[in-house]
């Protein structure tokens, strides 16, 4: 034997570990596509119902809303009648010497 090969190199040079290891490598990737797209498919699967759901909830809703529309009375009620409170106003004059309000005149 070639005294420079190690045995780990020795391994990787037989065809048959090689073919292997490819084989063993292709069906890991294998797996993984296929544990992805389970995941991909679970993801999907959730989004889809959590759109179901909020298309239901939204035409509930709006059918809650035509349904009370439909009861409610269309006319404005007539307004309360009220006891009003009457009241006498009376006009005084003005004198001349009415002191200045605001900021230059006294109070």
């Amino acid at each position: 034997m070639n005294p420079g090969v190690t045995p780990a190199q020795a391994t990787t040079r037989n065809p048959i570990a090689r073919s292997l290891a490819l084989a063993v490598l292709g069906v890991a990737l294998v797996g993984a596509a296929i544990m992805g797209a389970v995941v991909f498919a679970v993801l999907l699967g959730l989004f889809l119902v959590g759109y179901l759901v909020s298309l239901v909830h939204a035409w509930w809703r709006l059918f809650r809303l035509r349904r009370r529309a439909v009861f409610v009375d269309p006319s404005p009620p007539a307004p309360a009648k009220a006891d009003y409170i009457e009241g006498e106003y009376a006009v005084v004059e003005a004198t001349a010497d009415v002191a200045q309000r605001g900021s230059g005149g006294s109070a």
